[in-house]
């Protein structure tokens, strides 16, 4: 799995530069908007792995060679994963060094909170996109998306930055909610996985 990473990698790195320059900017704006933009919008860097991978017909190619079903599809949900946490860490880091310039240090509550609403996001979205492709799974991948903004943006414009301050036991049922998803989406996904 450690070289499907690394291909999808690649393959992002070369044709996304810009938007993890995007990335660096939108960490540096104190708002907890930002950071689940910011962490939300790298939790759909598989999306574009999968469409990169449709257009030059590697499916074709991966049948072929020894990966398994299950290797093909938890890359694509580690990648997910991974993205995200980076997306974090690098927002605390850069929000922690220009805190004494901007007067507000790193919303790890906020941060969390949109890592486990990516993870949801993922659970519902990627069996989709896994099964009918990026083009024809969009229409179940936008729903998902635009409910879980207009959620968030519901929650911030009455709550402002107290969205961050969810009670005790709403911090304590996103994982958990994230984790029951995400064990339920897998299996789903492997299933669903059109091999090419």
């Amino acid at each position: 799995m450690k070289a499907l990473l690394r291909k999808d990698f690649y393959v992002l790195w070369r044709q996304m530069r810009i938007f993890v320059l995007l990335i660096l900017v939108m960490s540096v704006v104190p708002m907890a908007f930002s950071n689940v933009f910011v962490v939300i919008w790298c939790s759909m860097l598989p999306y574009t792995a999968i469409a990169y991978d449709e257009r030059s017909h590697w499916g074709e190619l991966a049948a072929m060679m020894p990966y398994s079903r299950r290797d093909l599809v938890l890359s694509k949900y580690v990648l997910g994963w991974l993205s995200m946490s980076v997306a974090a860490v690098l927002l605390a880091a850069i929000q922690a060094v220009s805190a004494p310039f901007t007067h507000v240090g790193p919303s790890l509550s906020s941060l969390a909170i949109s890592f486990f609403a990516g993870m949801i996001a993922l659970a519902f979205t990627l069996p989709m996109v896994l099964r009918f492709g990026v083009e024809r799974g969009r229409l179940g991948f936008m729903i998902v998306l635009f409910g879980v903004a207009l959620v968030g943006g519901a929650a911030s414009g009455m709550l402002g930055e107290e969205m961050v301050r969810l009670p005790a036991p709403a911090l304590v049922l996103l994982p958990v909610a994230a984790a029951v998803l995400t064990a339920v989406s897998i299996p789903l996904s492997m299933k669903l996985y059109k091999v090419s």
